[in-house]
């Protein structure tokens, strides 16, 4: 059954300094199994700033209705706005819109997928984007697209932490050899955690990066490596399978990309998880709530509850 508790703090009432990735930090927050769930997303790239709500308070939003921004959440499709640079963008007239449609694959499936389309501006993406609510899918005017996908959350009207550890990231990445794969993103989950790094078509998020450290991540995971310290979990899972990833490859000291190859949740509790070795690891979880001490966002209300996973038992067959 899950719990809930309250962590005493001096203060749950975020000030006109409230800093919320401070906040996590000072807390000592985990970042495991907080990842996003998503399995398709819809990349659109928006020239120019980004209101609180990207895709509605951009200049995209004169073109997508509510009715299209609707359908495509009960399509379990996420948009998200990106753009190469907000200082340096050149407009979309010069350079077309790209849109990019991604079904992130769990680990072990072959049906994850990546299609781009380039249109002449932002009032054909409905149109462009009309067979992915039909067909469930690209269509034959997209092509496949075997390009990474760095989403740098630099979302500052979202939340302040987004752009202020975000926009580093993204000046130090466009001086690596990551650079052509680098996008600024709206919004993607766990302001708190700042900055935040989704890559894709993986789906795996990483937190708390700085320039300091994010050559080390990405340079793991060119290796096939994952930074576990970093590694917030994979849009694929749920969290609770998030929580047993986490738990399994820091109990047996497993850091390479593939070495879950599936998981199974068998009860709301219990997951199993297939490892390239052939074994099978069954994970008994404790889920329980506590009401954080302090504002999970910059502007966001105090006493809300996050949810904290507990490993109670491993066994290895």
């Amino acid at each position: 059954m899950t719990t809930v508790n309250t962590l005493s703090s001096p203060s749950t009432r975020p000030s006109s300094r409230f800093i919320c990735s401070l906040a996590s930090r000072e807390r000592d927050e985990p970042m495991f199994a907080t990842a996003s769930l998503v399995r398709r997303w819809l990349l659109v790239e928006v020239h120019g700033s980004w209101g609180r709500h990207a895709v509605a308070d951009s200049e995209l939003g004169h073109y997508a209705p509510p009715v299209w921004r609707r359908a495509m959440a009960a399509a379990g499709i996420r948009v998200v706005a990106i753009r190469r640079n907000l200082d340096d963008d050149a407009p979309a007239s010069m350079t077309g819109v790209r849109l990019v449609h991604v079904r992130t694959a769990r680990p072990g499936e072959v049906v994850g997928s990546t299609h781009r389309i380039v249109v002449e501006d932002l009032r054909h993406v409905v149109l462009a984007t009309e067979c992915l609510l039909t067909r469930g899918e690209a269509d034959e005017r997209w092509e496949p697209d075997d390009d990474p996908y760095l989403l740098v959350c630099t979302h500052g009207r979202h939340d302040t932490c987004c752009a202020t550890e975000g926009r580093p990231l993204v000046r130090h990445l466009r001086t690596t050899r990551w650079a052509e794969w680098v996008w600024e993103s709206s919004h993607i989950g766990g302001d708190r955690f700042a900055g935040n790094v989704a890559v894709l078509p993986d789906g795996l998020y990483f937190g708390r990066l700085t320039p300091g450290v994010i050559d080390g991540v990405l340079g793991a995971l060119d290796d096939g490596r994952l930074a576990l310290q970093h590694l917030r979990g994979r849009s694929s899972f749920s969290l609770i399978e998030q929580a047993s990833e986490h738990f399994v490859r820091a109990q047996l000291d497993l850091d390479g990309r593939g070495d879950v190859t599936a998981a199974r949740t068998i009860a709301d509790h219990i997951v199993e998880l297939d490892l390239v070795t052939g074994r099978t690891v069954t994970v008994t979880i404790d889920r329980s709530r506590f009401v954080s001490p302090s504002p999970l966002t910059c502007r966001g209300p105090g006493d809300q509850e996050i949810p904290t996973y507990r490993l109670v038992d491993i066994r290895t067959r």
